[in-house]
C-alpha cells in the first residue's frame, strides 16, 4: 500500500509539471492572439503570467523582450532576449532580435555577433545585415 501512495505521489508531480508546461504554451498562443489584435497591454499580461508560470519556458521572455523591444525600451528587451538564449541557446530568432536592439542602441558588435549566430542557428535571409558587419 505504501508503494502504491509513492508511486501516485511521483505520478501526480510529473502530471502537475506537465499541466504547467501546457499551460505556459496556452498563454502564449493566447498572448500571440492579443498582439494580432493589438491589445498590447493585455498581450504584456498574458505573457508575463506564462513566464510566472513556467520560467523555464523560452518563448514567454521572447516575447516580452519583444514587447519591449516594441516600445523601444532596447536595454530591458535585450535582457529578457538574453534570458531566453539562456534557457535556449539555439534561439534563432532570440539572438536576431537581441541583435537589432544593439544595433539600435548604437552597439555595432555586439549586433553582428548575434546576427552571426541567429544565421548559424537557422534564421535566414541575413545577407543584407551581415553586410553592415564588414
Amino acid at each position: 500500500m505504501r508503494y502504491f501512495f509513492t508511486l501516485f505521489a511521483i505520478v501526480f508531480l510529473l502530471t502537475s509539471c506537465n499541466n504547467k508546461e501546457d499551460r505556459s504554451s496556452k498563454l502564449i498562443r493566447d498572448g500571440i492572439q492579443k498582439l494580432y489584435a493589438a491589445e498590447f497591454e493585455e498581450a504584456m499580461e498574458i505573457f508575463q503570467k506564462s513566464a510566472k508560470l513556467n520560467p523555464k519556458n523560452p518563448e514567454a521572455w521572447f516575447y516580452i523582450g519583444a514587447m519591449y523591444q516594441n516600445k523601444q525600451d532596447f536595454n530591458t528587451a535585450i535582457e529578457y532576449y538574453s534570458k531566453a538564449i539562456d534557457l535556449k541557446n539555439d534561439y534563432a530568432d532570440a539572438y536576431y532580435n537581441r541583435g537589432q536592439c544593439w544595433f539600435y542602441l548604437g552597439d555595432r558588435n555586439n549586433s553582428c555577433d548575434d546576427w552571426l549566430l541567429a544565421e548559424n542557428y537557422g534564421r535566414e535571409n541575413l545577407n543584407e545585415l551581415l553586410d553592415k558587419c564588414n
